[in-house]
């Protein structure tokens, strides 16, 4: 997998400095160099998109994160389990929507640079985090705490070819000047 640089500066300037990518290293092992990783991608969004996974499998919006406990969804809402009362009390999921968002934000400015907008959302839960779903309600998201899973997910079906790979790698890298995006009215 080609790991391209954040683009957030790093205070040294120097790269490969500080913490260890460990959601990274583990997908590196199981995807080759067809797979390009970005982190804390500022696609369409006053919010950075935690980490972008492109490559023959699609593109993959990835948020890390989440809050401590059990969740689950039943009925289309969305519980917290209360261990002082031992029931399921509603709760707003934040983190499941951020998720979302960051996937929908990625879509939406690859389809204004004329690319292939679907993006397949991804929340990786913190260690303390539980997600319930009903066998197949479709939340619009996957949840996987797990990198080879998501490793596994990504390497199913390849749906795009290596010129649109190509493209939304130019796009996504700092490095490189941004192509012309779609103008929104005729005469731009």
């Amino acid at each position: 997998m080609i790991r391209h640089p954040s683009s957030r500066s790093n205070r040294l300037g120097i790269l490969g400095m500080g913490s260890r990518d460990h959601l990274a290293d583990a997908l590196t092992r199981r995807l080759d160099d067809e797979w390009h990783w970005f982190r804390h991608v500022p696609a369409g969004g006053a919010e950075a998109t935690d980490a972008v996974l492109v490559g023959p499998g699609g593109t993959w919006a990835l948020s890390e994160g989440g809050e401590r406990g059990r969740f689950a969804r039943r009925n289309g809402h969305w519980y917290r389990w209360n261990r002082s009362t031992e029931s399921w009390v509603p709760w707003d999921p934040a983190p499941i929507t951020r998720a979302r968002l960051a996937a929908r934000r990625l879509s939406l400015y690859l389809e204004r640079a004329a690319l292939p907008g679907e993006v397949r959302g991804v929340l990786i839960p913190t260690e303390s985090m539980s997600v319930q779903l009903e066998p197949g309600d479709s939340i619009g998201l996957v949840v996987e705490r797990e990198p080879e899973r998501v490793a596994t997910l990504a390497l199913a079906d390849a749906v795009l070819t290596q010129q649109q790979i190509d493209r939304i790698v130019a796009l996504l890298d700092p490095r490189q000047p941004l192509p012309q995006l779609a103008p929104s009215t005729p005469r731009g």
